[in-house]
């Protein structure tokens, strides 16, 4: 899929590490505008991106999302995402 540069999922696969992103203003047009910008479902105003990486290779990313009646992800957020990126990451490889 093709992103814009800023994407927080690009960022994630150049940096190597995850990227938590947030709508910055909440109400529901501002939030439906950033969600189409990232090509992200209508009401997502929260992201966290975790990178796939296998054998010191970068695979993908992985984005997860919430809604406005949820609170933004936090690090241990993060640190479950990077468990369940680093267990896709290993399927997809030896699936290939």
């Amino acid at each position: 899929m093709a992103y814009r540069e800023s994407h927080p999922a690009l960022q994630a696969a150049e940096r190597g590490g995850s990227v938590r992103a947030s709508a910055t203003r909440t109400d529901e047009t501002a939030a439906a505008r950033w969600a189409a910008a990232r090509k992200w479902p209508e009401g997502s105003v929260h992201a966290l991106c975790a990178v796939l990486r296998s054998r010191g290779r970068t695979l993908g990313v992985v984005t997860f999302l919430r809604g406005p009646a949820r609170r933004p992800f936090d690090r241990p957020d993060t640190a479950y995402a990077e468990d369940v990126a680093a267990r896709v990451a290993a399927a997809v490889d030896l699936a290939r």
